[in-house]
């Protein structure tokens, strides 16, 4: 007998996610969390078809949505033909019941995820709680969970790592994680609806490309996030002065002045990839499988839509005993990640002119620019279930 029938490392969105739906089927799940509180620091925001789908079957979509933004098209803009023109989801409604996308951030989305998983009984949940390591004895595991200073030995028959880049589950169990940093990193600045004055005419999400360098828009509940890379060579403390972001948005917007700024940071892009999505009785989901840039909001997405995948597969093993469907669960969300989430989201950065000019050819072909939004989705990175 085990403690619980899996465990899972990580109380991220992807984490709980799998753990409702574990919990929901009827298995004990316990959710360890390193941290002493929900993640704050992350501002994964955009949220594709697929995902509020899942967001649905869970049970937290309602909840979510009248918090979210509602997204409904995509806007393009090069500095020499200003508004080339937008594309509608819409075009999505024959492929999903949700042709759209919402925006909220995601410290936002998991407190609505762990309250949903504190209404099953067959759920444990605890902060301050680190995986350290697990032993792997065939038909199942025994991991060794650090809280309060000591250690603990707690039994299940799997566990998923849902712990992030830095995954001690990943670690613990000799996968690697190899890849490589983006030159340069990104400014954020967020701003009030003073952009509009600034940006007329502006989409709820908008890419303006230039020769040498582009910006995207996006507009959350209560902001507007203005996106912009910083090149290598340029530091931290002089691409946060208004001085730096003034001179690199005036060259792609003639005449721009800086609008009313509620704060700004800058962040690092990656892109890495684990060895393998398991190892034994311990699967990956999330940031612990893969991590890339945040350009089309995919990564987080991918996570959740791993995460929502693998553990319906070890619900149909936990029951039937057979994990010839969750090996193979864990095998093709690894190619996911590794044949269609990198390079797809590696083209958006590094082919940025010649993905505008095909944008630029789609806005007066319906069925192409179906097609393409439906990869902009994620629709063909994840085949859920019928309801």
């Amino acid at each position: 007998m085990h403690d619980h029938d899996v465990i899972v490392a990580g109380a991220g969105p992807v984490g709980l996610v799998a753990a409702l739906v574990l919990a929901k089927a009827g298995l004990k799940v316990a959710v360890f969390e390193k941290r002493d509180r929900l993640n704050q620091v992350s501002k994964a925001s955009t949220f594709h078809a697929p995902t509020l789908d899942i967001l649905d079957r869970v049970g937290v979509y309602e909840e979510f949505s009248r918090q979210a933004l509602h997204i409904d098209r995509l806007q393009y803009r090069t500095v020499e033909g200003g508004i080339l023109g937008e594309l509608t989801f819409d075009l999505l409604k024959e492929r999903t019941e949700f042709p759209f996308r919402k925006h909220l951030e995601q410290s936002l989305l998991t407190p609505m995820l762990l309250e949903r998983l504190k209404t099953y009984p067959n759920a444990a949940f605890s902060f301050d709680a680190g995986y350290v390591e697990a032993e792997d004895y065939g038909d199942g595991v025994t991991a060794t969970i650090e809280r309060e200073g000591g250690r603990e030995s707690v039994t299940a028959r799997l566990i998923l790592g849902a712990d992030g880049a830095h995954s001690a589950v990943r670690q613990a169990a000799g996968m690697t994680f190899d890849g490589a940093a983006y030159p340069g990193f990104q400014l954020r600045i967020r701003t009030d609806d003073s952009i509009r004055d600034v940006v007329p005419d502006l989409g709820p999400v908008t890419y303006l490309v230039g020769k040498t360098h582009s910006v995207s828009f996006l507009h959350m509940p209560d902001n507007w996030r203005v996106i912009l890379r910083v090149p290598e060579g340029i530091s931290e403390e002089t691409a946060l002065t208004d001085e730096w972001a003034v001179e690199r948005l005036a060259a792609l917007i003639p005449g721009f002045t800086m609008p009313r700024v509620v704060d700004k940071d800058c962040y690092k892009a990656r892109k890495c990839l684990a060895s393998d999505g398991r190892a034994g009785n311990i699967y990956l989901a999330g940031d612990a499988l893969h991590l890339t840039n945040t350009r089309g909001g995919m990564n987080m997405n991918c996570g959740i839509h791993d995460g929502f995948v693998i553990a319906n597969a070890m619900v149909s093993t936990l029951s039937s005993g057979d994990d010839t469907a969750l090996k193979a669960a864990a095998a093709e969300r690894h190619r996911v990640a590794k044949d269609m989430l990198l390079p797809r989201t590696d083209t958006m950065v590094s082919q940025e002119k010649a993905w505008i000019e095909k944008v630029n050819g789609l806005l007066s072909d319906k069925e192409k620019a179906a097609a393409y939004l439906a990869q902009t989705a994620m629709l063909d990175m994840v085949e859920l279930p019928a309801r």
